[in-house]
This record gives C-alpha cells, structure tokens and sequence, in this order.
C-alpha cells in the first residue's frame, strides 16, 4: 500500500531551493520569486500548480506521488541500498539534510537511477503474501540480456491464454544482507477504460493497457525461490517453472521443492520460541491458529485473542478452555494457519515495534522483506516451522 499522500503536507516538507530546481528543469515558471516565499508557505506554490494545464499538472502529481512513497526511513534505507551496490555512500549527503522528504527529492533529481531501483526495493520489502519453493543453493543465475528477453517471453506466453501480455519488461537487480537475485517482470494487463475529463472539461472514457507487476526472489544460501504474483496454484506454478528453467537453467520445476509450512510446533503451548539478543526480540506470541480437523474436509476451528490487553499464553488457555480433548484431540487437528506477532525491544526510547503477520498452509507468508521481517524469517527456519 502506497505511502497516504497530501499535496500540501508534501510541498511543507520539501525545501524550496528542491522544488524550484524541480520546476526550472521542467521550464515551469510558477509567477513568483522562489527566494521571497518562505519554507512553510506553501499556498502560492498550491495555488499556481491549480492554474497549470490539466496534463501539466497530472504529470507533476505523479512525480511527487512517486517521490512520497520513498519520503521515510524505509525509503531512505531502500536508497542506501541500492546506492551501495554501486559502491556510492550517500550516508554524509543525507546526514545533512533535514529530513526524509528532502533525501529522497534530492534523489529523484540527481540519481534518477537509484531512485527508480529503491522504489522497486521499498515495494518488495512491502509485499506479503509470497510462494516458497525450494529449487537448489548455491545456482548462479544468468541475468543478462538475452536471459531476460527469454523470460519476457515465457510470461508472455502464459499470459497472452489469458487474453493478456502482449508485451512485457523484466528487470533483474542484486540485493544483499541477505544475498538475493530479485528479478521485476511487467505483463500487459487487460483492456480498461477511465472516466475521466479531457481539456476542455468534458467527461469522457479513456481506454488504457496498464501492466500488473511479478516478483521473483532467488535466495542461494537458502536454495529458495520466493514469487509474489496472483494466480491459482496451475499459474503459480507454470511462473516458478519458466523462471526455473530461464534463469537457474533448471531441466525443469523440482518436483521435491514444495516444502510446505510445518507448523505443529505451535500446538505446543511450551514452546518458547528462542532468539538471539542481537535481534532485539523482546517477546513472541501466536495471537490466532486455525486448524483443520484430520480426515474431515472443509470443517475448521479458529481461535483468536484480542490484539491489545491479552498476555503471551493466552490463545492456548483459549483453546484449553474451548475444545473437550477426550472427543476431539489436538492430534486429529491440523494447523492450517497461525497470526505470530513480534514485539521488539524499543530504541532510542521510541515505542516498541511489533511485527504481526500470518502464516497458511501451505506455502504462504505475509511476511515482507524489509529488515525486521528478514529476522522473523530466519527464526520461522530456524524453529522447524520454515523450511530450506
């Protein structure tokens, strides 16, 4: 979900000397002197964008849109990150800027580069909702042109069955902490129309073909690949076999590699999900389970507890209370799914954070992939509850 944006809470934050290099790069003169308006006073500049052409100012729109979803830490860091891997600190830059805001405009305008990749990064890092296949460690994967192209291809064809995907771009990019390949595929998407206003206010239908956006994630220490797409099991997998056998030079999809998540360690109400101190962890709590009974189809219990006012322990005393054990043991039930939240200890005397997400048989996670999901990762491994 995109970053809530206001047009005058981002004007406010952004510096001026910012905002007028912006509209003297687009050879936009807004009709005032830029050294006479102050930081705050935002009203001139709002009130000359609403004087601009409709498309002038639409294409202005999505520039400061693009450019709010990238104005915090998360952003910021996703910046740092790509910049990294082009052996670029930008830390002392941005250590002297005043805020989020100005970090990443500054960005937008002078390394375009980087900022196109670190909004790709802050989406994936907050994407849930990923398949898990494991495919093999340590495979080089080919990322060049021609492996590209060849993948284009392979998503076109599943997609143009659909009615879709005549063209397609895909781009590859190399993350590390931990090391994974991250290949962006764009398909055409179907035929829509827009209500919308043309110049000279008539409301008319607009027809558009926009793209809808596959992730793929190749983890080589862990031999995992992670996609994020929407589609039945059949399209998950004809996605993850065409990446398989393009990219990792696989013969074909692993018929072994789907581990489910194993999660009967939660039934457990004595297990104390051990951390590390260096993660911070301060407590871990399951707040919801839902099983399946064995043997019996579409026939389900869920348990939940409140996420505020409820102490650790307190969903298994729920269920303690709720099922009589001599006619419905906990062994004929099977969890299907289960809500974990992660709390951590606080720092530089901010509120703690707390991490919730969900995990469903059998293969899916609404975990994300930003640093404090990355150490709920490594621990859903190393409990038994993950695989690979």
């Amino acid at each position: 979900m995109a970053r809530q944006y206001s047009a005058k809470t981002f004007l406010r934050n952004v510096p001026n000397t910012l905002l007028e290099e912006y509209f003297k790069r687009r050879g936009i003169d807004l009709g005032f002197r830029w050294s006479h308006l102050h930081e705050t006073d935002v009203d001139p500049v709002f009130l000359a964008l609403e004087k601009l052409p409709d498309q002038t100012r639409g294409e202005i729109d999505t520039d400061f849109r693009m450019i709010n979803d990238l104005c915090s830490a998360a952003g910021v860091l996703s910046i740092l990150d790509h910049a990294t891997l082009w052996q670029q600190d930008l830390g002392d830059r941005f250590a002297s800027m005043k805020n989020a805001y100005e970090r990443a405009f500054w960005t937008f305008l002078n390394e375009p580069h980087h900022f196109r990749v670190a909004g790709n990064f802050h989406e994936m890092d907050r994407r849930g909702g990923w398949h898990r296949r494991a495919v093999g460690q340590a495979i080089e994967p080919l990322t060049d042109a021609d492996t590209r192209n060849a993948l284009q291809d392979r998503l076109r064809l599943i997609y143009r069955r659909q009615g879709r995907g005549k063209y397609c771009h895909v781009d590859y990019y190399f993350r590390h902490f931990p090391d994974r390949h991250c290949f962006f595929a764009y398909p055409e998407d179907h035929a829509d129309t827009d209500l919308g206003f043309d110049e000279k206010g008539r409301l008319q239908q607009r027809a558009r073909r926009s793209a809808f956006e596959i992730i793929f994630v190749y983890r080589p220490d862990e031999g995992m690949l992670e996609l994020h797409a929407r589609g039945k099991r059949k399209e998950i997998m004809q996605l993850e076999t065409a990446f398989c056998e393009v990219v990792l030079g696989l013969d074909e999809l692993p018929s072994d590699g789907y581990i489910p998540f194993d999660m009967r360690i939660l039934k457990d109400p004595t297990f104390s999900f051990p951390t590390e101190a260096e993660d911070r962890v301060a407590t871990v709590d399951i707040r919801q389970l839902r099983f399946d009974v064995v043997g019996v189809s579409n026939e389900r219990i869920t348990f939940s507890v409140s996420p505020r006012g409820s102490e650790p322990g307190a969903l298994h005393q729920l269920i303690d209370r709720s099922i009589h054990k001599s006619k419905l043991p906990l062994d004929e039930l099977t969890v299907s799914q289960a809500r974990i939240r992660f709390t951590f200890e606080p720092v530089n005397g901010e509120r703690p954070k707390t991490l919730t997400f969900e995990v469903s048989h059998p293969d899916r996670c609404s975990l994300r992939d930003d640093p404090h999901d990355q150490i709920a990762k490594k621990y859903l491994r190393r409990w038994g509850i993950a695989h690979g």
